[in-house]
């Protein structure tokens, strides 16, 4: 997020800057007030970037509070034994903090202390696949960098056994396969399935509410009003329509521009 949404952290600071000048509160308050508050400053999701470029990142954010150590973190993996190793919260080096800002953070708002960040969060689910050019499309065309964060599950066609899961934080998505559909595997001549599993697994499968047994969509979104709104918009009109998924079902492909392999969690 920093790296994509604030020039490599670059901007963080000049529109915090202009946010306590104008009387205002944003995203980046937030941002900037989360850093010089920490005891020790944790940048995850380097191991999608450069070292320079977290290098970089950590020099522009740095004079936010440049009495703490930063650590780069791949995967969010930090060992216990470096966490058991920080030092207790300093809460008299912070004091003199608190004071300054409190009356800035109060002027705005004051009775609307939820509506302060305009952080809200969507909820997209449906049992019909996404259309995979659209949402490639949708991708590189709505999401603005008021997306914060989108997680969840969906399916394609053409690739319609995969349960693949949707992982997008700022400008970067991530798409992982998890594991089959049970409808999926069904369709699948190799799984040394005996006849009383197969059964198991329709039964299990008529249950569904779906018309497409245990294979749906349902992601969330995080981010600022406006911006989510545009995009949940535009991500349930990546959903196939009928006449779409009519004419897969007799046997339609249709183009699919994601990468054909991809990572599965373990």
């Amino acid at each position: 997020m920093l790296n994509d949404d604030y020039d490599g952290g670059k901007k963080l600071i000049p529109v915090f800057q202009e946010h306590l000048n104008k009387g205002t509160r944003g995203v980046e308050s937030l941002l900037a007030e989360q850093i010089m508050f920490c005891n020790k400053l944790l940048l995850t999701k380097n191991d999608r970037l450069p070292f320079y470029v977290v290098t970089e990142v950590a020099r522009a954010i740095h004079p936010l509070n440049p009495q703490v150590a930063i650590m780069a973190v791949p995967w969010g993996n930090l060992q216990l034994d470096e966490l058991l190793s920080m030092p207790d919260y300093d809460f008299h080096r912070v004091a003199l903090l608190i004071d300054e800002l409190q009356d800035a953070i109060d002027a705005v708002l004051p009775d609307e202390t939820d509506k302060k960040y305009d952080i809200s969060w969507r909820v997209i689910e449906d049992d019909r696949p996404f259309h995979p050019q659209r949402l490639w499309d949708t991708c590189h065309c709505f999401m603005g960098a008021g997306v914060y964060r989108s997680k969840g599950f969906f399916w394609l066609p053409g690739r319609d056994d995969l349960a693949l899961l949707w992982n997008q934080a700022a400008g970067s998505i991530n798409l992982e396969f998890i594991s089959y559909w049970k409808a999926g595997v069904l369709t699948h001549t190799d799984n040394s399935l005996t006849k009383e599993e197969r059964a198991a697994i329709r039964q299990q499968l008529a249950k569904m509410p779906g018309r497409f047994g245990d294979r749906r969509c349902r992601l969330t979104v995080i981010g600022e009003s406006g911006e989510i709104d545009d995009f949940a918009l535009a991500l349930r009109q990546c959903l196939l329509t009928e006449e779409e998924i009519l004419w897969w079902q007799q046997g339609g492909i249709f183009h699919d521009p994601w990468p054909t392999k991809v990572a599965r969690l373990a």
